[in-house]
């Protein structure tokens, strides 16, 4: 933050904390598992401040105050100097499915993801008045409120996209930065969202927005253009009404040295024994239709097929923890898998070799470290991702050079060009190149690792953090000085910016 002025404000639907009752009556605090909370924690805990997000429901009275804050990391370990303020909202049921399973998981989710065929745009403006409007406005009063003059608001994702300009119609000066965590599609998809141009005039607002990769950057800014805002792609900017704000990229990186540095003590050699010291291919994801992971499990199945001399060689382990669990797409899609796996494992494995071990269950962060390091392939195959940060951490966890296959559809794919790239839905390529990884010379591997760390090294979680709040800073101060104005220049005459 600039000058160490005002504290941070961070914004999303997720919270990275959560309270839990133990069989003793104890309760204990918990860091929730996500993208979101590896990228934000690390910089709360540093800098300080206050995380609203909500509660799911976890708003004991013996947890939180009479305004449903709570100080995290709740750990008896941990200094109050290293803690921050979360503040937990709390929504009735129904209004959060509209908000959260309707409008976030049933229009916005599909559509970004180019699968525009699973959208439910039938119920999409019920979503929107019973769920996600009224939920936004709950989470920008809440901003509201926590602010101070000199605070940065730094909101995520698409779950939040009208919080910018619900918070600047109250606070006109307010440094606002946001962050979208998922693809940003192709005017062909945005466009068929009815709600599409209030979702822009929301996140116009800000005063940056960041994405992990350019070309998301670019489609936003053209979709701004089929909206009607006047967009330049040399200035990273657009214009809508009379909001202007900067778009730029910032590809998310991991806390390298603490997957580098995290003590397993030798599990992942109990790990190896396990299975019997076979070659490990992992797959690691949480279960989203965006994954790839039908398919991923039918190229190792043809890979296997393929390639009879590595039977009893090689196993697949996928670890998928369940999530929308009350959508029936995810349903499906879980039965589809396991049905899936099961005949391959009775009609190819035997006592002594299961050829692909799947679980539908997380793990604390240092036994996913032990299985990242007790692999010899990981397997990183979406249809469609963001950034994907599984691929980093697979990464930075491992000193031992290892071999990753990698969707070309994944943002990280951009930056890890030594993977080995591939089309996740041609199955006989992702064969091929599981053949490749298990036998590509020592040298090859050795020099092809040795980048993707300095790379992940480099380009790590505090560069990424550091590089949007710098922009974010600047940003806001070229708006309130009116110096930052690609369109200023309009019939002759100097437009004066909203925050002159």
């Amino acid at each position: 933050m600039d000058g160490g002025q005002g504290k941070m404000i961070v914004v999303s639907n997720a919270e990275p904390y959560k309270h839990e009752s133990r069989d003793d009556g104890k309760t204990v605090c918990k860091e929730v598992e996500g993208g979101l909370t590896t990228a934000m924690n690390p910089q709360m805990r540093e800098t300080g401040g206050v995380w609203i997000a909500y509660g799911r429901g976890d708003r004991d009275a013996e947890v939180v105050n009479s305004e449903g804050e709570v100080s995290v990391p709740d750990f008896p370990d941990v200094p109050e100097d290293k803690r921050y303020t979360l503040k937990r909202l709390d929504f009735s049921p129904e209004r959060y499915d509209k908000f959260y399973r309707g409008y976030a998981n049933r229009v916005l989710w599909p559509i970004f993801h180019s699968f525009p065929s699973k959208a439910d745009l039938e119920r999409e403006g019920e979503y929107w008045a019973e769920g996600y409007l009224p939920c936004n406005r709950e989470y920008a009063r809440a901003v509201v409120e926590a602010y101070e003059p000199g605070d940065t608001v730094w909101v995520h994702d698409y779950h939040l996209a009208l919080v910018p300009k619900l918070v600047r119609d109250e606070v006109p000066d307010a440094k606002i930065g946001v962050f979208w965590h998922i693809p940003w599609p192709p005017w062909e998809n945005f466009g068929k969202v009815p709600h599409r141009r209030r979702i822009l005039e929301g996140l116009a607002a800000a005063d940056l927005m960041g994405l992990h990769l350019e070309k998301y950057a670019n489609n936003l800014l053209r979709c701004a253009g089929g909206c009607g805002a006047r967009f330049d792609l040399d200035s990273n900017s657009f214009k809508l009404g009379e909001e202007e704000i900067q778009v730029e990229a910032y590809p998310l990186g991991v806390d390298f040295e603490f997957f580098n540095e995290t003590e397993t003590d030798g599990e992942e050699l109990d790990i190896r024994k396990m299975y019997k010291d076979k070659k490990l291919v992992l797959g690691v994801d949480r279960q989203d239709y965006t994954k790839g992971i039908p398919e991923r499990i039918r190229a190792f199945k043809k890979f296997l097929r393929k390639n009879p001399t590595y039977q009893e060689k090689i196993a697949m382990v996928q670890r998928t923890p369940t999530s929308r669990t009350e959508i029936s797409e995810y349903q499906k899609e879980k039965n589809e898998i396991n049905r899936g796996v099961s005949e391959f494992n009775g009609n190819f494995g035997n006592h002594d070799w299961t050829p692909i071990s799947l679980f539908w269950q997380g793990i604390p962060q240092k036994k996913l470290i032990a299985e990242y390091r007790a692999a010899d392939v990981g397997l990183v195959t979406p249809g469609l991702d963001g950034m994907n940060l599984v691929s980093k951490e697979f990464i930075a966890a491992n000193e031992e050079p290892k071999v990753l296959i990698l969707s070309e559809f994944a943002g990280s794919s951009e930056q890890l060009d030594e993977a080995i790239h591939v089309n996740p839905y041609d199955s006989d390529q992702v064969a091929g190149a599981i053949k490749k990884a298990i036998e590509m010379p020592e040298g090859e591997k050795k020099e092809r690792w040795e980048e993707l760390r300095r790379k992940v090294k480099t380009e790590d979680l505090s560069s990424w953090a550091e590089n949007f709040l710098g922009d974010l800073d600047r940003a806001h101060r070229l708006h309130s000085m009116a110096e930052f104005a690609p369109f200023a220049q309009e019939a002759g005459e100097k437009q004066v910016m909203r925050r002159n």
